[in-house]
């Protein structure tokens, strides 16, 4: 998962690498899109996930918003069926006018519209609870850095295996964008303009293939944005990885981080610490608030009997790094081990 060559050969990115993939034939091939937008003005964003699981003939589609009061608006989809052409599901889709420049992305489908994120601990309850209304989202984007990843390689120069039980993001690339458009939610309307990021992998991917993961995107503004990861990897090992971008400077990896998260008491992430070095040596200090945050679960049946699930943590998040002050998303994935524990949390992280 660190694409900036330190560790493994990276092919780089091609304009073909921005539209989809020809489907490989590992039973959990997945092709995915997310994109996340805020608008920090307004207090209002929302992040969108298209995936095709086309070896196992479904689709996967989720749409988040995060509306200013503190609701939240959530629907799910796993439909049958997938065209390994297009990345669309669920009455989402993605629409690409210049590969990794402009793009566009629409909603038109159900959305249920919650008082508390926390709701989605328990969704069928949630949803019984607070009916689907209709939704309607239409957002234009476009990229203000370039596209930072690529597709790990094997020695031989061919794509990286990563191992039985531990495919998750062969190849992979973020890119931070500005965005506007509407949202439509029943009698409910707004517009919005802000920045945010766009994730595309493909490969296979397995949910429950690393312990745990800590993922920080923020797009500051058109000249300053940052995406920073930790891994706990499925060796045991720790990853650290990212990269900064500042205005004329480019795209700068990032190779070393230290973070303290802060919990509830029910485990929920409220904010964090970070402080992370690049590759020029430059020191960078951030903090993290909570403002919304959302629970996703991901379970999949063993074998044996058993269940293997994660838990991801979707939290809106308003950083500070210096004078600046930029929105976005912070991302908790944790794999819930055989006693029950979310095992990042238990690692202290």
């Amino acid at each position: 998962m660190d694409y900036s060559g330190r560790y493994r050969p990276v092919r780089p990115l091609v304009p073909a690498d921005d539209y989809n993939h020809p489907v490989e034939p590992h039973p959990f091939f997945n092709e995915s899109r997310y994109v996340h937008l805020v608008d920090g003005a307004q207090g209002i964003g929302g992040w969108f996930r298209v995936g095709q699981r086309a070896n196992q003939g479904h689709g996967e589609m989720t749409a988040c918003l995060y509306l200013p009061d503190g609701r939240v608006g959530f629907a799910f989809a796993r439909p049958q069926g997938v065209d390994p052409a297009r990345a669309a599901a669920g009455g989402l889709r993605f629409e690409i006018d210049e590969p990794f420049r402009r793009r566009r992305l629409v909603y038109d489908g159900p959305l249920h519209l919650l008082p508390r994120g926390h709701l989605l601990e328990d969704p069928r309850t949630a949803f019984q609870a607070h009916p689907a209304r209709p939704c309607r989202v239409e957002l234009a984007l476009t990229s203000v850095i370039p596209a930072h990843g690529g597709e790990l390689l094997g020695d031989d120069g061919q794509p990286w295996d990563e191992g039985e039980g531990r495919h998750f993001a062969r190849a992979h690339y973020d890119q931070s964008l500005r965005g506007e458009g509407r949202i439509t939610i029943g009698d409910e309307h707004w517009t919005l303009r802000g920045h945010g990021l766009m994730d595309h992998s493909w490969g296979p991917r397995i949910w429950q293939a690393i312990p745990w993961y800590r993922w920080f995107p923020c797009t500051f503004g058109d000249d300053f944005a940052m995406c920073l990861l930790v891994v706990r990897q499925a060796d045991g090992s720790l990853l650290h990885t990212g990269f900064l971008y500042e205005g004329g400077a480019g795209l700068v990896h990032v190779h070393t981080l230290s973070l303290a998260s802060r919990y509830d008491a029910h485990g929920y992430p409220t904010g964090f610490s970070l402080r992370c070095t690049d590759e020029r040596g430059r020191h960078h200090v951030i903090e993290g608030e909570t403002v919304n945050a959302v629970p996703c679960r991901h379970v999949r049946k063993l074998d044996d009997g058993r269940t293997d699930r994660t838990r991801i943590m979707e939290s809106l998040t308003r950083y500070r790094c210096g004078e600046r002050i930029g929105w976005g998303l912070a991302e908790y994935m944790d794999h819930v081990d055989a006693q029950g524990r979310f095992e990042g949390i238990a690692a202290g992280w």
